[in-house]
């Protein structure tokens, strides 16, 4: 057969397939959605978006659609209204408020008729709520238990980060109705996993917006007034951001839109409101932990017999004293460890700083066995090391570094990225900033986060610095409001700029005018002894951080006073924080990608860790503080309350 005639059977029989079904065209309406002219057609929304695929995003006025006719249509039949086959099984359906047989029927695609043939007691008596009724399912339909036709969902790809209530929500349909629809689904869903979802169009989608609300999932038994109890939030608040809530009630595994400031005593997690979960609560007592850290000591270095040049190098090499704090730290995490009851077993190791020595550590077996390590410090040697581990997908955390990290799947960031602080700032200055009086000051360096700014505030005052080295009074004075507090946003890392910008806003606050100093990333230029600390303290000065201060008079502070003599530093302290919630999360259980996905944040004394897998398969710390400067001390800007912690091997999870 030459290539025309296989042209030829291939026309013919697409014409055939063309005419043995009917087709009509239809142009799309203003207000018409995809699914309402598949209802009025009687055909699935897929079936229309097969034949017009550029609408996969929703339809637009004016569009021209090749509608497929259903087969009642063609032929002139009516639909059937008794059984159009042999019941195969039932649905038991449970009734909710305000719901009608004939709501139900649409739902499930079966007659009136056919719900009360199997449900004598409906010839006689309306639906009552909670009322348990049969669904007949016909060898001929494909309805699912949740009521979906088969021919109506769609396969869904899971993107990072997502999950099963961020898709049900998307997609209009309980955290329940999704599991329904896939019986194999896990709690926890991976990049790539595919799901059946009921078909929404792209423009019709309820889109989740975690930096203006929080999210809900509804648990059993969850009513109006247990959820005031819980989260502070009213059936008015609930209704008016759920318009679903105010037609047919509240449902279990409904995901609800709530107040961004109403979350009651629970944590978040990816803008999820969730239980806040305990591990002092949860430990396994009857394990051993094996932990290894691997720290730059370069103990090589050092000669005993000369203490006093010993001492001199330790206190030059910045490393060296660093690994040498952390390391005390960790000693005291270890030790309330076991004042818990829990076995620990430590495997210390000098990394010496050096490459070759990393290499030597990864193939001479000392870390086999290990169920997580710690360090090394530097980038280098710790992707060394995590290349080596990855084979045994042993758990490693990076304790000091958020840039150069290799996020393989075993690799734990814990130090959040310095985009995440800015981000998490600009969640902060939405959610309290919207009767403030803002003005902008940024140099040219600073353009694109000034943009981003004047998208949150629109009405922002703005002062370019003059040649980007200074400001003057008579500029800001004009903008400074009376009535309104005053948020003066500054973004620089110039030295000479913000020395200047400092002291010239902290010469306009007065009793007329509160100007309260802010930025989204307080860079090193704020480490300069040109820096005037009293200045930023009299301004209350704002920012976003990694950790906080504790306080120097609790309980670990004294405790690590008494055994080495000195006040523990910021080093000293992270050891103690991060062995500390290492030991913990693998007390619960060793699985620790398990462990992310269950726990949310936990806080310490100067640290918190908030875990989220990123696409590459590892995972980030986004828990981030935004603190300020009052009196000279740095506390929490979200709370009323000094940001410290006064119990040794205490943890806020």
């Amino acid at each position: 057969m030459n290539i025309n005639k296989i042209v030829f059977v291939i026309l013919f029989f697409s014409c055939v397939s063309l005419h043995a079904q009917k087709y009509e065209t239809h142009a799309v309406k203003q207000g018409e959605t995809l699914e309402s002219i598949a209802k009025h057609y009687r055909v699935t929304p897929y079936s229309i978006l097969s034949l017009n695929p550029e609408v996969k995003d929703g339809v637009k006025a004016n569009t021209i659609l090749i509608v497929p006719l259903a087969e009642q249509q063609t032929t002139g039949e009516q639909p059937q209204t008794g059984q159009p086959g042999e019941v195969t099984r039932f649905i038991t359906h449970k009734v909710n408020r305000k719901e009608t047989l004939y709501g139900i029927s649409k739902q499930y695609n079966v007659s009136i008729d056919d719900i009360k043939r199997y449900n004598k007691e409906l010839y006689s008596q309306q639906l009552d709520r909670n009322q348990k009724i049969r669904i007949p399912v016909y060898a001929s339909t494909g309805i699912t238990e949740g009521g979906f036709d088969r021919s109506d969902l769609l396969p869904y790809v899971v993107s990072p980060k997502e999950g099963p209530w961020r898709i049900a929500y998307e997609h209009g349909i309980t955290v329940d109705s999704l599991k329904v629809l896939n019986p194999g689904m896990q709690d926890v869903l991976n990049p790539g996993d595919t799901l059946w979802v009921p078909f929404v169009a792209g423009n019709e989608k309820t889109p989740v917006q975690i930096e203006q609300y929080n999210y809900y999932t509804v648990l059993p038994k969850e009513g109006f007034y247990r959820l005031k109890v819980k989260l502070g939030v009213t059936q008015q608040e609930i209704e008016s951001l759920n318009p679903e809530v105010r037609e047919g009630g509240l449902k279990v595994g409904m995901v609800l839109k709530l107040p961004k400031e109403k979350t009651g005593d629970m944590a978040i997690s990816d803008g999820q409101l969730v239980e806040r979960f305990s591990l002092l609560d949860s430990l396994n007592y009857n394990q051993t932990t094996r932990l290894s850290l691997v720290l730059p000591f370069k103990l090589n270095d050092l000669d005993f017999d000369e203490l006093k040049n010993s001492k001199e190098k330790i206190t030059k090499d910045r490393l060296m004293g660093i690994a040498l704090d952390f390391y005390t730290g960790a000693l005291m995490a270890i030790d309330s460890a076991k004042q818990l009851g829990l076995t620990v077993d430590v495997n210390v190791i000098d990394s010496q700083a050096d490459a070759g020595r990393v290499n030597q550590i990864a193939t001479s077996g000392d870390l086999l066995g290990s169920d997580a390590v710690i360090g090394p410090i530097l980038p280098v040697g710790f992707n060394r090391l995590t290349t080596y581990l990855g084979a045994s997908q042993t758990p490693i955390f990076s304790p000091f570094s958020n840039k150069g990290i290799n996020l393989g799947p075993n690799v734990f960031q814990t130090l959040p990225a310095d985009n995440l602080l800015r981000e998490r700032m600009y969640t902060f200055l939405r959610d309290y900033g919207v009767d403030k009086n803002v003005i902008i000051i940024a140099d040219l360096k600073s353009a694109a986060i000034k943009a981003k700014l004047q998208t949150i505030f629109p009405g922002a005052k703005i002062i370019n610095p003059i040649e980007d080295k200074f400001i003057r009074l008579d500029e800001i004075n004009p903008f400074l409001s009376a009535d309104k507090q005053n948020w003066v946003i500054v973004e620089t890392n110039s030295i000479p700029l913000l020395t200047n910008i400092t002291g010239v806003v902290n010469s306009a606050k007065n009793q007329e005018h509160d100007i309260v100093l802010l930025t989204t990333f307080r860079g090193s230029a704020y480490d300069s002894g040109n820096i005037s600390n009293m200045h930023l303290s009299n301004l209350q000065f704002h920012f976003p951080s990694m950790d906080k201060m504790s306080n120097f008079e609790g309980e670990f502070s004294l405790a690590y006073e008494k055994k080495y003599g000195i006040t523990p530093n910021r080093y000293a302290t992270r050891g103690f924080d991060l062995t500390m919630d290492v030991i913990l999360r693998l007390s619960y259980n060793k699985d620790l990608s398990l462990v992310a996905s269950r726990v949310s944040e936990t806080e310490y004394l100067e640290n918190k860790f908030d875990y989220v897998q990123v696409p590459s398969g590892g995972y980030i710390n986004q828990a981030v503080y935004i603190v300020k400067y009052e009196n000279l001390e740095i506390k929490d800007a979200e709370k009323n309350v000094d940001l410290d912690s006064d119990l040794l091997g205490s943890a806020k999870n």
